[in-house]
């Protein structure tokens, strides 16, 4: 019986080779093997083959591959599959510890030696074409392209063979599989990779997430190098349109730090061949960088502090290509003109502000040269720089207002000549305004951008590493197959340096197991500052991201509450973090994230209420948010005045004493000077009440004990209501309680909290009547409300003018009060109107509401459905008809008054 009789499947061969078979037998299976194409995909079958093949068949047939060039690439077709590179790794794993517990085993070392050049030649350049064409087909494609991308673009490769090199390297000559070990040369050979996969095979989708997990593998300048280029623009700009918001912010400050580092880090006295790269570099931004509001290209190199003058010459002309430079314009120079930003921001970062400003000047046009001329806030800007501290600042703000009034052109000449030094600052820095750079044809671009040699070209001149795909005889040298060279740079001087550099894997993606080695995972810390609070929640695209967002919103409340004892920092920063923290998302699913958000908001409308609580109130109604933003923010409002109030507490569950360890004083002296007493708003006595705990209980403390009897009353003489004094004795006693406490919101509820609110009710009734927001906003709109006016109460001076202002809105909002949640809001609303009011008031001002009201529920008692609302109605309608007994008569007189 021959050997191909009994083969009839995968699993014959495997039991075969297990054997002791001939070397012609291995041939023949290997062979038919190769042509097998079920175990290129993972399988049972397919992991039997890779062990065996593994385990045995590369070690004692090794020398067979070597020289037949026919075995060598039927195993190395074999092996360039899921299942081959990912069993090769875990072998080639197994064989590093044995070689580092055994370091005298040749054996060992040995087999380990023929497994890492077999790795080295199964990653041929097409290797992802290769293995995506085996399970384009399937319908597990995707999961499988996930495993392709955290095998290479995650670094596993790298990790596997460079821990492997580490264990058998003693000053040996370099071997061809080395590249492997070495992130740089394999973020190059990636890059040519992708590049021979841009055939259309491979969906753009997926090559964006492979392609953005390689930027984040530490060596982005040499991956972009092999794609940024002539050869792989196409592929770029056709990626590009396929990364997410998050992909595409990490894209877009790679791909400006590349064009600072390759073309505009190195001087260049050449005014012409430096105007023509920068033309170059702003055509390249134009084609991959989307014109998006969330990724302005001007912010991120302001806030991140990336290139220097001659990109920044491109994003401006990137500005202007899109028509944004007036818009622009304006934004940074109302920034620019802020005193508390002259105060308190760094003066590198204003230079930049100044500069970006002069550079944006040749692309306006005169027209709006001069509304900016006469416009106050540019008057006033210069005023504030003209009295900055430091000289600098000021000279710069003098050379921007002698270039607008140059361009001005309306007769006043502005001069600052006798100011000493001045002219030679000016005639340097009006070279700015020489620049109006545009883009230019594609085909142009590559004309003008030449990357310069690298540092370690320079020292050691260029290495070329060839990739072979299969393996080349070392006895006679010849190859088998054209080489694809890699232009890489040696980092160390001496080729043969035995010292392995680890390759710093920064990206974290849920694929990975937690024991990946390639993994790096940094700490962050707590911030200190409220800008080290913001530019942690700024964070989008790093690899701490999720790390600075979990810790930013768990410390922002405490930091908040801390700073609010000193300084002005808070104040400063206080609007930018009350917009960031109504719009913050659960991008990372952070636990506790709706409580810590709700922390820090009410922290914030405590600390800075008379700022936070009219920015919330418009952002309620006019701010692009969703309607459970709007929600949050409303309660904040609520439970801030609360709190402020001194009626009901807000529990942070922060300990005062313990917040801000590093910085206490010593024991003693801080006892003494930064006591429990000095923390803003008594956070001795926090609580964690909920809006609608509040609003039970103002229900109950204005009703108590009314609505049983209300109902028992209504149901058995609706004609006529017997009410004693006791509501009235409680409600006094109450009010005399409240009036011994400190009340800090009574001065600020109006103006802060309650105008700003009713001031848009307006458009609020327009939009419930588009059913924009619903029952549920609408309710708690006015349970707000109702909650700001009883915190104000009884030291506030404009209660009436509120009590008025929420009795218009009520009266607006009567005919949509068949919604069980808006007619408890209502009833809310009525109570905290009679309570916070003297009965005299409430009659002499209130006569008409008040019988309109009695009217209403009179005729819509009985059709409330849900029992609790039916109670409270029920209290309410025992207090008005109350009031309205024991006021008859001066009431039945203004009533005829007003009907006549």
């Amino acid at each position: 019986m021959t050997m191909d009789d009994r083969v009839q499947s995968v699993s014959d061969s495997v039991e075969i080779l297990k054997g002791a078979p001939s070397s012609n037998d291995v041939l023949r299976i290997i062979h038919s093997l190769s042509k097998n194409g079920s175990i290129r995909l993972p399988s049972p079958e397919s992991g039997q083959v890779i062990s065996i093949l593994l385990n045995k068949i590369v070690p004692d047939f090794y020398d067979a591959m070597e020289h037949s060039k026919e075995f060598s690439q039927d195993v190395l077709m074999i092996l360039r599959s899921l299942t081959g590179i990912r069993g090769l790794l875990n072998v080639v794993s197994i064989c590093t510890d044995i070689v580092l517990r055994q370091p005298n085993d040749p054996q060992a070392r040995s087999k380990l030696q023929a497994l890492l050049t077999v790795l080295g030649d199964v990653l041929s350049a097409n290797i992802l074409v290769t293995l995506y064409s085996h399970f384009m087909s399937d319908a597990k494609r995707d999961l499988y392209w996930r495993e392709v991308t955290a095998l290479f673009a995650g670094g596993k490769v790298v990790a596997v063979t460079a821990e492997a090199k580490a264990a058998i390297d003693e000053n040996d000559k370099p071997k061809l599989w080395w590249w492997a070990a070495d992130g740089a040369k394999m973020s190059e050979f990636l890059g040519l990779a992708l590049l021979m996969c841009n055939n259309g095979e491979i969906g753009d989708a997926n090559l964006g997430k492979f392609f953005s997990r390689v930027l984040s593998s530490g060596y982005p300048n040499l991956f972009l190098n092999q794609l940024l280029n002539k050869h792989g623009f196409d592929f770029m700009k056709s990626i590009s349109r396929h990364l997410d918001a998050r992909e595409t912010a990490s894209f877009t400050k790679t791909v400006l730090r590349y064009l600072q580092t390759t073309y505009f880090d190195h001087e260049d006295t050449d005014t012409v061949r430096v105007s023509h790269k920068v033309s170059a570099a702003a055509t390249i931004l134009i084609y991959l960088i989307p014109l998006d509001e969330e990724n302005n290209l001007l912010q991120i190199v302001l806030q991140q502090q990336i290139g220097n003058q001659r990109l920044r010459r491109a994003v401006i002309a990137w500005i202007a290509f899109h028509g944004l430079q007036e818009q622009v314009f304006d934004d940074l120079l109302k920034m620019w003109s802020d005193k508390i930003v002259i105060h308190n921001v760094q003066i590198t970062k204003q230079e930049v502000q100044t500069e970006v400003l002069g550079l944006l000047l040749p692309h306006l046009g005169s027209k709006y040269i001069r509304i900016v001329a006469q416009s106050k806030q540019y008057l006033t800007g210069v005023s504030n720089r003209l009295g900055a501290v430091s000289t600098h600042l000021r000279y710069t703000g003098m050379c921007l207002a002698v270039a607008v009034n140059q361009r001005d052109n309306s007769g006043i000449k502005l001069s600052f000549d006798d100011v000493p030094g001045f002219p030679a600052v000016y005639c340097e820095w009006a070279k700015l305004l020489q620049h109006k750079d545009a883009v230019i044809d594609e085909a142009s671009i590559w004309e003008y951008l030449t990357p310069r040699p690298s540092e370690g070209a320079k020292k050691t001149g260029p290495i070329s590493t060839i990739v072979r795909m299969p393996i080349s005889s070392t006895k006679t040298g010849k190859q088998t197959s054209a080489p694809i060279e890699l232009n890489v740079e040696n980092d160390s001087d001496d080729e043969t340096d035995p010292e392995f550099e680890p390759y710093a894997i920064v990206e974290d993606e849920s694929e990975d197991s937690d024991d990946d080695p390639t993994i790096r995972r940094e700490k962050v810390l707590p911030p200190v500052y409220i800008i080290d609070l913001i530019k942690y929640f700024h964070e989008t695209d790093s690899n701490t991201a999720f790390l600075k967002h979990k810790v930013a919103l768990a410390n922002a409340a405490k930091i908040i509450l801390r700073k609010a004892t000193f300084g002005r920092e808070l104040v400063a920063a206080s609007k930018e973090l009350g917009i960031i923290l109504s719009g913050i998302k659960n991008n990372f699913d952070l636990e506790n994230f709706e409580q810590n958000k709700m922390n820090a908001m009410v922290a914030l409308v405590i600390t800075v209420p008379d700022v936070i609580g009219p920015l919330y109130a418009e952002s309620v109604t006019f701010g692009d948010y969703s309607m459970q933003e709007r929600l949050t923010m409303l309660s904040a409002l609520a439970l801030g005045a609360l709190h402020l109030s001194g009626r009901q507490s807000y529990e942070f569950d922060i300990d005062p004493q313990s917040m801000f360890t590093s910085r206490l004083l010593p024991e003693g002296i801080h006892e003494r000077f930064i006591s429990a007493k000095d923390y803003p708003h008594d956070l001795s006595r926090l609580g964690l009440p909920q809006v609608d705990d509040a609003i039970k209980k103002i229900q109950v403390d204005a009703l108590q004990e009314s609505v049983t009897k209300a109902t028992e009353a209504v149901a058995k003489e609706p004609g006529v209501l017997r009410i004693s004094k006791r509501l009235q004795n409680e409600r006094r006693r109450a009010a005399n309680k409240i009036s011994v406490q400190k009340n800090n919101v009574a001065k600020i509820a109006g103006k802060a909290f309650f105008f700003p609110l009713a001031a848009h009710w307006r458009y609020f009734t327009k939009s419930i009547s588009r059913n924009e927001f619903g029952a549920i906003m609408a309710g708690h709109y006015i349970k707000t409300l109702a909650i700001i006016l009883n915190a104000s109460y009884p030291s506030a001076t404009d209660i009436l003018d509120m009590s008025m202002e929420l009795f218009s809105i009520l009266s607006t909002i009567r005919r949509d009060v068949s919604d069980a949640s808006i007619m408890e809001s209502f009833l809310t609303a009525i109570l905290v109107v009679i309570d916070v009011n003297e009965e005299d008031t409430i009659i002499n001002t209130f006569s008409k509401q008040l019988i309109e009201i009695k009217e209403y529920l009179d005729a819509n008692w009985d059709g409330i459905t849900d029992q609790r609302v039916h109670n409270m109605s029920a209290g309410v309608l025992i207090k008005v008809t109350q009031l309205l007994q024991t006021y008859q008569g001066r009431l039945v007189g203004e009533y005829l008054t007003m009907g006549s």
